[in-house]
């Protein structure tokens, strides 16, 4: 399993791999602010990321410690 911080680095080794922001943005139809935001923590990663990256969101549940 991969933490919100894990996918995050992951985005922004793509995007340097990309050039920058908005050459990653334009190459996999997501707009520069969404990747902006994501990068910076101020969105969850969403839908088409994810998809790019190869990732899912996956909701877990334990049962709580005491």
């Amino acid at each position: 399993m991969m933490t919100v911080d894990d996918v995050r680095e992951k985005l922004r080794k793509a995007v340097e791999a990309a050039g920058n922001e908005a050459a990653w943005a334009r190459t996999h139809g997501v707009s520069r602010a969404n990747v902006n935001m994501t990068l910076n923590g101020k969105r969850e990663p969403g839908g088409r990321i994810l998809e790019v990256l190869g990732l899912e969101r996956v909701v877990q549940y334990r049962v709580k410690r005491r």
